[in-house]
């Protein structure tokens, strides 16, 4: 649904809404966020994946070219960084700048042990000082379009809490929470208890990212944090393209045309851009882990993507799946379904009033 299709009651109640593509590597990078807007609508802007810094005086173009503004149209993009080294960092900084970007954001909520155990990502968290001086050298690269991306702690969920201090010492743009451990991972329920801690505790505006599956997630979340303007959906807009749109209040049948069209057009410019079938396949493979269960309850379809060696083959797949799943099956997994949140009835999403 575009804006133009939405009722005056509808852009009333969405005007002020932020939702934000979180960066999701190997899965939301240019081809999908560019493919995604031809086909979805609802997202306001993006976080790209990770760009990991180097050692050196300069970055070679070629790590840059998911970020390319000429690439980038559909939706203002936020450069992600992954690092430990503040000259590092303030290296890619300038880099970016020099593309045009006034804005990044510091992946420091990464949970892949590979990553957080040599202190990058969620890693960063565990050592107060490099937190500091990576905070300095982004905000003074990136004046005031500076921001980060974290979780809760490392193996428990109070080390944000007592890092909150230092974060409020620079003047960053937004700091987005996940209010997972980096232990978690993906598993598990968020913490919300701890995320309304780390609220009231950070002095930036908030963006809240986890668990964000149905409508009825979001107006959960709105009534129990009026504060938090800014919602990003990661795997929940990945398993459901629908889910930005319907936050906004869409509530027309989905058409699994619009899906079909969009898988299409993906695997075309995967094709095109991508090196093998291989990898063409990993790619897709990965992508149907989330967006399967939203077509068949059961695991065949997934199996039998997961065993296509070729694209034609993969092809053939979807085309039978697509004959014979014409039912859209609503998330299961979501905030309210995990009975962790207050009751959804208690607002709507949008246009419900909220009070304090």
């Amino acid at each position: 649904m575009q804006a133009s299709d939405m009722t005056d009651e509808q852009k009333a109640a969405t005007s002020g809404l932020d939702l934000c593509l979180a960066p999701m590597q190997g899965i939301t990078d240019c081809a999908f966020r560019e493919t995604f807007c031809r086909h979805f609508g609802g997202l306001s802007r993006a976080v790209s994946p990770f760009l990991a810094t180097v050692k050196g005086t300069r970055v070679k173009p070629a790590l840059l070219r998911d970020v390319l503004p000429a690439r980038n149209t559909a939706l203002p993009l936020v450069p992600q960084v992954l690092g430990k080294d503040p000259a590092d960092l303030a290296i890619m900084l300038v880099a970016l700048r020099d593309l045009g970007y006034r804005r990044a954001d510091l992946n420091s909520g990464c949970p892949w042990p590979m990553v957080a155990r040599k202190g990058r990502g969620a890693g960063l968290l565990s050592d107060a000082d490099v937190l500091r001086k990576m905070l300095a050298a982004g905000c003074t690269a990136m004046p005031g379009g500076f921001s980060i991306k974290v979780r809760l702690g490392l193996a428990t969920p109070d080390l944000l809490a007592e890092r909150m201090e230092i974060l409020n010492e620079f003047p960053l743009f937004e700091v987005a929470i996940h209010p997972r451990t980096a232990r978690q991972m993906y598993d598990g329920c968020v913490n919300l208890a701890a995320f309304s801690d780390c609220l009231k505790r950070c002095r930036h505006p908030v963006v809240y990212n986890g668990d964000i599956r149905t409508p009825a997630d979001g107006a959960v979340l709105r009534a129990q944090f009026p504060s938090v303007r800014s919602w990003m959906l990661g795997r929940g807009v990945v398993a459901d393209p629908w889910l930005a749109e319907r936050l906004r209040g869409d509530t027309q049948p989905r058409d699994l045309k619009r899906l079909r069209n969009f898988l299409d057009d993906m695997l075309a410019i995967s094709c095109a851009e991508m090196h093998g079938e291989k990898q063409v396949l990993g790619r897709f493979k990965e992508w149907w882990g989330y967006l399967a269960p939203r077509l068949s309850r059961d695991d065949v379809w997934l199996r039998r993507i997961r065993f296509c060696q070729r694209v034609d083959e993969y092809r053939r797949v979807l085309d039978e799946l697509f004959r014979r799943e014409t039912q859209w099956i609503e998330a299961q997994d979501g905030l309210v379904s995990q009975d962790k949140v207050k009751d959804p009835g208690q607002a709507s999403w949008p246009g419900a009033p909220i009070t304090n």
